[in-house]
């Protein structure tokens, strides 16, 4: 068993075709880290730029959280800009499966299905276990001499989360706020003009962009 195992394994017992995993950075940012095919990728990242969808709620909450039908008004009421873009890539429900330590959240196991409604109880608790199995799997994998979760990390979220990082520490000075304030306005951007956060963010490093007070 490995930590990528649990995370499929989890997808299977819910009959999901694709599966995403996020953990809680600094500030309780929600950051993926780890998808089984690209459209799980998107959908990871697409949360990661907007702000919103199931891993972001988990990981703020801290708890299951379960969509049966994304095309439902319920749906677009709870995440007005990540359900579209579900919908638009064949996803016809969620489930995100949390991860915590005691009361710490720690993260989230996205399950995207192609057909609507609830999985079994049986494949709830499953995944719960699955999930619950993450942390101490990766601390088992270091214990033994292996790299753990960096094993497996997709270099493809993790790279260009830290220009986002850097370009979120450039606006806070620009614009005299925190963080949390000036990452929101990063992604209000973004959403704006239709862009990844990641490409708002080399421009911001680059300086082809700069956010002013008065804008």
């Amino acid at each position: 068993m490995s930590v990528k195992h649990a995370c499929v394994v989890c997808g299977e017992v819910l009959e999901a075709t694709g599966v995403g995993l996020t953990l809680a950075a600094g500030g309780g940012l929600a950051e993926p880290v780890f998808a089984t095919d690209d459209r799980s990728r998107e959908l990871e990242d697409l949360q990661f730029t907007l702000g919103e969808g199931p891993a972001v709620e988990v990981v703020r909450g801290g708890m299951l959280v379960v969509v049966t039908d994304v095309t439902s008004s319920e749906a677009s009421l709870r995440w007005p800009m990540f359900a579209p873009e579900a919908i638009d890539r064949g996803v016809k429900s969620i489930i995100a499966v949390p991860i915590q330590a005691g009361a710490i959240k720690l993260g989230a196991v996205d399950c995207y299905r192609e057909f609507a409604g609830f999985p079994s109880s049986e494949g709830q608790a499953q995944a719960l276990v699955c999930a619950e199995a993450v942390i101490p799997l990766a601390i088992a994998e270091v214990d033994v001499g292996r790299p753990g979760l960096a094993e497996w990390i997709d270099r493809e979220f993790t790279d260009h989360h830290d220009r986002v990082h850097q370009a979120a520490g450039m606006v806070s000075v620009q614009l005299d706020i925190g963080l949390a304030d000036a990452l929101a306005r990063m992604r209000a951007y973004a959403y704006a003009h239709g862009r990844k956060l990641d490409e708002v963010a080399e421009d911001v490093v680059r300086r082809r962009v700069k956010f002013r007070p008065e804008s």
